[in-house]
């Protein structure tokens, strides 16, 4: 179940990728001034676009699944994989370019992200269900730091933002994915009355739009290590606090903390690029 869940959330992160790649592509060519859901009109109606959302459901499939099978350290980490595709695809393709504190910076998010998911030490896979309230409380805190960062001009902020949503989305996913490895087919009727899969359609949404501002702002791979490294730490700590997976101890806490320094070192390293990015504008 291990090597199922492990893989699919490779190919999750694969999709997710090449659907970066083509959202920013489209998001450039026709921005025209619009922003939100005037763009999200418009690229609706680009077939690179749709093809660049049909990816992306399909690693929403694979996530569900990954999660129901393999522990949320293993899952977060193998669907970050790609970064360096797009780096190569934003070079050659978008035409992006990356200097030295932009490069090391999504360098530092890398290595840190992958320390911390290392660092857990845990083999839980499946779940038992959170209650509605929770899944309220997660929607509700989500939405309004989501909100906050998503005021901001900066492209790498704005991609946090996003990262903020898809911890929730995730969180959401893992429901979905748990109850179908629990129950199977059964547990349909029980998800459809509960409000995460609503709140998670509605936040994908909001999250999809806020995405394309965020790609007409800053590199696709600068986004893409902002938004994800956000979202697979966010879901490390919901795996300890939601669901009771164990967080690291003794030599592993070592490795969790300077895996979180390092990412916040590439944090600061991205937002400070977009803001010498901004003002050279």
């Amino acid at each position: 179940m291990l090597f199922v869940g492990s893989l699919l959330a490779l190919v999750c992160g694969l999709a997710n990728s090449a659907a970066a790649a083509l959202q920013k592509h489209e998001a450039i060519r026709s921005s025209a001034g619009r922003e939100g859901l005037r763009l999200l009109a418009v690229l609706i109606r680009r077939r690179w676009w749709l093809l660049a959302i049909a990816l992306s459901l399909l690693a929403w499939l694979a996530e569900a699944f990954a999660f129901g099978l393999a522990p949320v350290p293993v899952v977060t980490t193998l669907r970050s994989a790609g970064r360096g595709g797009l780096i190569f695809a934003g070079h050659k393709w978008l035409g992006e370019r990356f200097g030295t504190i932009e490069l090391s910076g999504v360098l530092l998010l890398a290595i840190g992200a992958g320390m911390t998911a290392a660092s857990v030490a845990s083999t839980k896979a499946a779940s038992p269900p959170i209650s509605n309230v929770d899944e309220l409380l997660v929607a509700g805190i989500s939405a309004l730091v989501a909100l906050a960062l998503s005021r901001s001009r900066n492209g790498v902020i704005v991609g946090t933002a996003v990262g903020v949503l898809f911890v929730a989305t995730g969180i959401f996913t893992k429901e979905i994915g748990d109850g179908f490895v629990r129950e199977g087919t059964s547990s349909v009727p029980k998800l459809l009355v509960s409000p995460g899969p609503w709140i998670m359609v509605l936040m994908s949404v909001w999250g999809i739009a806020m995405l394309q501002r965020a790609f007409q702002r800053a590199n696709a791979a600068t986004v893409s290590a902002a938004s994800t490294t956000v979202s697979a730490n966010g879901l490390i700590l919901a795996g300890a606090t939601l669901y009771g997976e164990q967080l690291a101890r003794g030599l592993d806490l070592i490795i969790l903390l300077v895996g979180l320094v390092l990412s916040a070192a590439g944090a600061v390293a991205l937002v400070a690029r977009g803001f010498l990015d901004a003002r050279r504008l």
